[in-house]
C-alpha cells in the first residue's frame, strides 16, 4: 500500500474514462436504489433507476416512492460527498395509459 497522497484535479469532463470511474463511483447508489423496492415493475424486473455516464434517472409511479428514491441519493450522497446538481434536474410525468400520451418535463 502507497502512502496518502493528495488529488488536486478529478476527471475531465468528456473524458473516455469519465462514464467508467462513475459507474464504480455510484455502483453503490445503484446497489442501494435496486434494493430499495422503490421503482417501477415491467414484467418480472424491476426498475428504479437508469443511468449513463454521469446521468441518472429515478422511475417511479408515485411522488411518495419518487421521493424515498431522492431520500436515498441524497443520504449517499452526503455519505460519499458527491453533490448533485440541482439546476441540471428535472421531473418528468407521463400521463394517460394511451400510446400517444404526453409527456412532460419539468427543470427545477
Amino acid at each position: 500500500m502507497s502512502d496518502p497522497f493528495c488529488v488536486s484535479s478529478g476527471v475531465r469532463q468528456g473524458g473516455v474514462l469519465s462514464p467508467l470511474l462513475f459507474a464504480v463511483y455510484v455502483d453503490d447508489l445503484i446497489a442501494k436504489l435496486r434494493c430499495s423496492v422503490f421503482g417501477i415493475p415491467i414484467g418480472s424486473l424491476f426498475y428504479g433507476c437508469i443511468y449513463y455516464a454521469d446521468y441518472i434517472a429515478l422511475l417511479k409511479c408515485s411522488c411518495y416512492g419518487l421521493q424515498k428514491l431522492l431520500d436515498i441519493c441524497s443520504a449517499y450522497g452526503e455519505e460519499w460527498d458527491i453533490k448533485f446538481n440541482p439546476e441540471k434536474s428535472c421531473v418528468g410525468t407521463i400521463c394517460g395509459n394511451h400510446p400517444s400520451a404526453k409527456v412532460e418535463l419539468v427543470a427545477k
